[in-house]
């Protein structure tokens, strides 16, 4: 028994969207020229704000010690914990060892944590009016807006030269601009 792969302990997301007041109909610039509220007035921004905590790690031991062909979980000899985790060592792989021939290992199933996760997504948008009720938007958006590293899980095969070593990230910025035709 153990956490699944897929519980996280804490999910966090937060999302605003705002109009910025400028331009015909805004705080600020009601009667400015048609020509320059075109270009200045009516934009909206948003963003949207993600946190996801680490997904629980197992332990395993390399080889196939049960003697049926399929591996098995680790021996916890110690305390993983670290005090400053970081892409260099996640956990203290010391704490693991391979469990005897023909013995299950003792170390539960999602014992501990991986590196979560944070994201700040940015969006900026205008609509230009072609009617009423057609309109052309432009937008300009930004996945991961502050470029913050977002580290992969650690190796967690106990006895490798990657345990405890984190050796992936996610995605850096990207930035992607767009016409889109409202109808």
């Amino acid at each position: 028994r153990g956490r699944s792969g897929d519980d996280r302990k804490h999910i966090l997301t937060l999302s605003t969207i705002y109009d910025l007041p400028f331009g015909k109909g805004r705080k600020f610039g009601t009667g400015i020229h048609p020509v320059l509220n075109a270009v200045v007035g009516g934009w909206e921004m948003n963003g949207i704000y993600g946190f996801i905590s680490g997904s629980p790690l197992s332990f395993s031991a390399l080889g196939a010690p049960l003697g049926n062909g399929y591996g098995t979980r680790a021996n916890l000899v110690g305390n993983p914990g670290i005090s400053n985790k970081s892409a260099a060592l996640w956990f203290d792989p010391n704490a693991f060892a391979a469990p005897p021939a023909r013995v299950f290992g003792n170390a539960g199933i999602g014992i501990m944590d991986g590196p979560g996760v944070h994201s700040l997504d940015f969006g900026l948008f205008k609509n230009f009016n072609i009617t009423e009720t057609k309109y052309v938007q432009y937008r300009w958006e930004m996945f991961n807006s502050t470029n913050h590293v977002n580290l992969g899980n650690p190796g967690t095969t106990i006895g490798l030269s990657s345990t405890g070593l984190i050796t992936s990230a996610g995605g850096a910025r990207q930035m992607q601009m767009g016409l889109k035709f409202v109808f």
